[in-house]
């Protein structure tokens, strides 16, 4: 009897101690590379849109200042620099220090806006003091194109204590040859808030390092000093990019995380978690599947040593739908298991579980399907204007790239018209901005209904918009011009009740063969539209063609 009570309380204990254990180490198993895999990708993900924030940044700032290098008074200033025998002096070096500052304290994106000569000379600055000294003026680069920038590797700039980024773009002559260099100094603080991820998904943190292994930025601390980052462990991860790594951060802190270099910036994005975190729930995971496993062997023990055999089949049952789960099927409810004991009791906690699982297995369909929807919204978004529904400037860029691109393989023009409304800030003052919208908006409607399937309109700021006409010429985008102006004479204003007469100033660009960038096209029709204004508003204009 004892010999029988002794196997069956051996064979209870093995067949569920093994089980369990084999369960469990494959479980373990199975969820260290989910953790890793979804670890990574979500990792890579906030690399990827850091970098791309990143990039987005320098370009943006790059577009934004190649406005000021047109300026008359830099012009002046470095074209007299450059002509030394010259007694005509149009602008003096005081005169364009004080234009700097004045800049300076307008746009408050700079931290220090710098003119330099041909030769690496600093001819005027918006600080008293330029942090620009012969050595950092000697790693600027001698542009030989009108169309080159340079950017200054990021360092700690102790005169304004903070990480400061500096682009150097060239001062061309109206000859259209280089004068000089403006060197704008940014701080690389300003682009914190868009390094996280917007959707919030990731819990995860972005550094931002210098080719030495510096650290520059910290999206979740403010970094008042320099710290750098073990060599061994900074090469580790610029080797081997997109890699998962732990290692310890400028904190001592254990962290899981991978490198992404950018090419526009020599610098090296890390996007990483503390160890901790990611690991909390599988310990935990751990320690209960642990507890569980001692629990269940005491109860089979307990129940083999005074049921014997009548434990084997109920176990049996439970083994053959846990399977099924394991399967993928969570249609099965033990009914057949009605024993008023520890088995009962886990057939109805099985039975809640599988119940639990088919709810959340379709609130997940449910959360994918909206998910899904808010995408294809977001989506949309991106790419347009909220007030208008036209295109968004971001996407007009592409748009024009896109169609360079076609017209320099067919060798066939497209032309673009830059449009104004005349006088609507005077409207906008006078009948009020929900007036305005609302005359904006009907513009916009007009736009869109004046032009071809194949043409795109898009909102470039305020009350301007840029239409393109696909494989069109100038003479041709001067007729769709003309009829545009026809038909937004009178726009219908509902919230006064009647008709307001509207007058557009449109200035016509076609593309050329020499253009490799938006802001050629761009600019050639802003003159086109300023000649319209100046011509007295309300018509149509062509600068630079051959019509």
């Amino acid at each position: 009897m004892k010999s029988i009570k002794s196997k069956i309380f051996i064979f209870a204990l093995l067949a569920t101690l093994i089980p369990s254990l084999i369960l469990g180490l494959l479980s373990f198993h199975q969820n260290e590379s989910s953790i890793r895999e979804n670890l990574t990708r979500e990792l890579r993900t906030l690399a990827n849109h850091a970098g791309s924030e990143l990039v987005s940044w320098i370009n943006q700032s790059i577009h934004e200042a190649n406005s000021l290098t047109t300026s008359k008074i830099m012009i002046g200033a470095l074209s007299d620099a450059a002509n030394l025998q010259s007694e005509k002096k149009t602008q003096s070096p005081d005169t364009l220090a004080s234009y700097l500052r004045l800049l300076h304290a307008k746009l408050d994106t700079f931290l220090e806006l710098t003119v330099i000569d041909t030769q690496q000379e600093i001819i005027a600055s918006s600080s008293d003091q330029s942090f620009l000294n012969k050595s950092l003026l000697n790693n600027l680069i001698a542009l030989d194109s009108p169309q080159q920038s340079f950017i200054l590797p990021p360092f700690r700039n102790e005169q304004f204590g903070t990480v400061t980024v500096s682009i150097a773009l060239p001062i061309l002559s109206y000859e259209n040859y280089i004068l000089g260099q403006l060197v704008l100094t940014y701080d690389l603080q300003s682009i914190k808030p868009k390094l996280e991820d917007p959707i919030k998904s990731s819990r995860g943190g972005i550094l931002i390092l210098d080719t030495d292994g510096r650290l520059l930025l910290d999206s979740h601390r403010t970094i008042d000093h320099t710290v750098q980052l073990s060599p061994s462990i900074y090469q580790s991860l610029v080797n081997n990019p997109g890699e998962l790594f732990n290692f310890q951060d400028f904190s001592n802190k254990q962290i899981i995380g991978l490198a992404q270099t950018v090419r526009i910036l020599p610098v090296t994005i890390i996007a990483g978690r503390e160890y901790e975190e990611v690991y909390a729930a599988r310990i935990a995971q751990r320690n209960f599947f642990l507890i569980l496993v001692c629990a269940s062997i005491f109860i089979v023990a307990a129940i083999a040593i005074y049921l014997g055999r009548s434990i084997v089949t109920p176990l049996q049952r439970l083994i053959n739908a846990t399977d099924q789960i394991v399967k993928g099927s969570l249609d099965i409810p033990l009914t057949t298991i009605t024993q008023k004991d520890e088995l009962g009791k886990l057939a109805q906690m099985f039975n809640h579980m599988t119940e639990k699982l088919r709810q959340s297995q379709a609130e997940i369909l449910t959360a994918n399907e909206e998910l899904k929807l808010k995408n294809q919204l977001l989506e949309k978004l991106c790419v347009t204007d909220s007030l208008t529904g036209l295109y968004n400037r971001s996407k007009l860029n592409h748009i024009i790239n896109d169609e360079l691109s076609r017209s320099h393989r067919n060798k066939r023009p497209f032309a673009i018209l830059m449009i104004d409304i005349d006088y609507f800030k005077e409207l906008n003052d006078t009948l009020g901005h929900i007036a305005g919208d609302e005359i904006l908006a009907a513009v916009s409607r007009i736009l869109t209904q004046s032009i071809r399937s194949i043409d795109f309109a898009a909102r470039y700021g305020g009350d301007e918009f840029i239409i393109v006409l696909t494989e069109t010429t100038a003479k041709e985008a001067t007729f769709t011009a003309e009829r545009i102006r026809a038909q937004v004479s009178e726009v219908f204003c509902s919230v006064i009740n009647q008709s307001i007469s509207v007058t557009l100033s449109i200035g016509i660009a076609q593309s050329e063969l020499k253009d490799t960038s938006p802001t050629d096209l761009i600019t050639r029709a802003d003159n086109a539209l300023y000649q319209a204004k100046k011509g007295g508003r309300n018509q149509a204009r062509v600068v630079g063609s051959d019509i």
